[in-house]
This record gives structure tokens, sequence and C-alpha cells, in this order.
């Protein structure tokens, strides 16, 4: 491109498209420009690199030799830019039929065990959590199989429960993993609110939150449930696999969970290391 054409003409079009790249997309301009320093060129040479990116600007006179190596130094970067978009693509390709094969599976599972399991609390119990899983790896595949925004995963689990339960907290991006843990704690402490707590009487009311806390050595997720307005609760008198499930489902901090069985309400709380929630699948 030349100078004169680019400080003449209307550049939003190109401007518009530069904008609207892929993540993989950093598309080379060369501006042939005049070899005069003027204050005013430099603010439009700031300009257009703030507009268009990646521009690099050949002064004039120039040999031909500098002319056409810029050019393909240019070339050479948008095919290597070509490259890291087939890798992604692959990724991308790679991570949705590992999905798919995933989602196979659980319902396999799922068949297995309606085979073979008798009739049971403890049947139901277990299609439940799958059916939880299930919905987890909905949104993982919804995010191209890299993860869930915990709001997202925390709206999925408590869907039908409606203007009951308030949802409070910033924009943390989970990988796989912790998204599915995540799922299971919901889905947990969901049907213990609805068969036992605030959720099991027409007045009661839940409130989850979670917040970064970067005060201690590896910041961590505050993950909070709070139920009010149920019925009074006591703590169970064994250990059930509910509770492991609590206890376990996600890489947790130091401090172990904690379970508050007062009268005004069951509480639970987590702490689970961010880094160890976000890192690559």
């Amino acid at each position: 491109m030349i100078e004169d054409v680019i400080s003449s003409d209307d550049i939003s079009g190109l401007a518009k498209s530069i904008n609207n790249q892929p993540p993989w997309s950093d598309f080379p301009i060369v501006v042939l420009t005049s070899r005069e320093d003027v204050p005013e060129r430099n603010v439009f040479a700031i300009r257009l690199q703030e507009t268009l990116g990646n521009v690099t600007f050949l002064e004039r006179p120039f040999h031909p030799t500098t002319f056409i190596n810029v050019v393909r130094a240019a070339l050479r970067s948008r095919r290597r830019q070509y490259g890291a978009r087939e890798v992604l693509e692959r990724r991308d390709l790679l991570s949705r039929e590992l999905q798919h094969r995933t989602k196979n599976l659980l319902a396999v599972i799922q068949a297995i065990a309606s085979a073979s399991l008798q009739k049971s609390h403890g049947r139901e119990s277990f299609f439940d959590r799958l059916h939880a899983l299930a919905k987890a790896q909905d949104l993982i595949i919804e995010g191209s199989g890299r993860g869930s925004l915990m709001r997202h995963v925390v709206e999925s689990a408590l869907e039908g429960f409606g203007a009951r339960v308030s949802i409070n907290g910033p924009e943390i991006f989970l990988n796989p993993g912790a998204a599915q843990g995540f799922a299971l704690i919901l889905h947990e402490l969901a049907t213990n609110a609805a068969k036992h707590g605030s959720l099991s009487t027409d007045g009661g009311t839940v409130s989850v939150g979670w917040a970064i806390d970067a005060s201690t050595t590896e910041p961590t997720i505050h993950f909070h449930w709070q139920e009010r307005g149920g019925p009074v609760v006591t703590a169970p008198k064994r250990k059930g696999f509910g509770t492991v499930l609590l206890e376990r489902a996600v890489a947790a901090s130091a401090v172990p969970p904690r379970f508050d069985y007062s009268p005004e309400g069951f509480s639970y709380e987590v702490n689970a290391i961010l880094a160890e929630q976000q890192e690559g699948d």
C-alpha cells in the first residue's frame, strides 16, 4: 500500500476487516512512505499501526532487493499463520471427537447400569449424578472442549429453581475437570436442598457465590453455598458418598471444605486452587 493513498482514502472498511480477523490471523501490511520527517507523518504512522496492527513501513527510495525481502517476510509470516490455523482446526476437531466419545461412553455406562442395577435409591442417585456429568459435558462441548465459565455451570445445575436461587461471582473459566467437579458439587447440594433443606419448602432460598482470593500463597476460588428459610437440619450420622463427593470433587486447597448445619440454614464452603481449575486440558 502507498502512504498517499491511505492518507486520502477512507480505510474504515479495511480496519473493520482487520478487527474481524480470527484469533490465529494477523494480516501483514506493507506501507510505502516518503522519506520526509514531519510531526504529522509520525502521528499518522502511529494511528495507522493502532488501526491496522501488523504494519511495516518502507521508506522510498529503496533498493528492489529491500522491497522483495520485506514482502517475502510478510508472506512467510502469513504462511505461518495459516499453519497455526491448521493446527488449531485439527485440535478443535480432535477435541470435539473426544467430547463426542465421552458422551457416548456416559450413555453406555448408563445403559449398563440400568440393565445391571436393581431399582433402589442408590440406583437413582447414580443416574442423577451421571446426568449432571452429561450436562457439564454439554457445556464443555459448547466451550470447544476447553471448559466452561463457572457461571454457566452454576446456572445449568440450578436452572429449575428460578428466583429462589441467587447467583453472584466474577467471570472464571474452568477447565473440563473443574467444570465437571463443580457440576457434581452443585448437583449434590441442590439435591440435598430440594429433599431436606431450604428448597424443600415454599419460602426457602439459596445463595450461591464465588470469589477469587489472591491473599494466599496460591490464588484460590472461594465457593460458597448458603441456605435460608428451610427446616432445621442436622449433621448426618455417617459419611455417605455425597459427603465424600463434596470433599473431593475439585482440587481443594490445604483448608478442607466447611459444612455448617446451623439452625438458620445449611452452608457449604470450599477453597479450590485457581491454577488447577484453569490450567490446560
